[in-house]
């Protein structure tokens, strides 16, 4: 890969935390954030459970494919995918000067984050097994996502623990400075939450 990349790609199951990690590690780099679902809404003038109630999944992933060629357009951007994105062979996923990093999460966590979350309108959890159903699409999806240049996992962690781990591992490729400088980042993270959490007990 020439030079250094420019935008990253966040991408992994409906739940692993990309739209809230995504903008966490934007602003720890300076740059722009683009939520590739949210871009969709735009452009479709509705929701994503709407496009998909109303017109069905070839319209939503006519949508996506737009979008994405949108925030392809962007400078230096980090871009939250949604969660067939990275299998979909039909997209340019591997275009030169971006970085795809796989936030790991199994299914049965991913289902309880989305329904504490308050996710209800998502077309996943209509289902009448959600977790039997996202189980199901990882097994499909997993080899995509392993495609990723990077993994992180993100069970056990905050948002900006895994923002702080995300940008740690950049550093190979050259992005958000040295290694020095990456740790110290979740160090201070580490120690805010620790003293929020003490506060909370006190």
């Amino acid at each position: 890969m020439a030079g250094i990349p420019r935008s990253i790609w966040l991408v992994g199951l409906s739940g692993a935390g990309k739209s809230t990690v995504g903008p966490i590690l934007a602003g720890q780099l300076g740059w722009d954030f683009v939520d590739l679902d949210g871009l969709v809404e735009e452009l479709g003038g509705r929701t994503v459970s709407q496009v998909f109630r109303e017109d069905g999944e070839a319209a939503f992933r006519g949508l996506e494919a737009e979008a994405a060629a949108l925030a392809a357009g962007f400078g230096e951007v980090v871009v939250s995918t949604g969660g067939g994105w990275m299998a979909r062979r039909d997209l340019d996923r591997a275009a030169e000067g971006r970085i795809r990093v796989w936030l790991r999460v199994r299914p049965e966590v991913a289902i309880h984050r989305l329904s504490k979350d308050g996710e209800a309108e998502r077309p996943l959890l209509a289902r009448p097994d959600p977790e039997a159903a996202l189980a199901a699409v990882f097994a499909k999806r997993e080899a995509a996502y392993a495609e990723a240049e990077l993994s992180v996992e993100t069970e056990g962690l905050g948002p900006e623990e895994v923002a702080a781990e995300v940008l740690r591992r950049l550093r190979t490729y050259g992005i958000g400075g040295s290694a020095e400088s990456a740790e110290a980042v979740m160090v201070t993270e580490t120690e805010t939450a620790n003293t929020t959490e003490a506060e909370q007990r006190s």
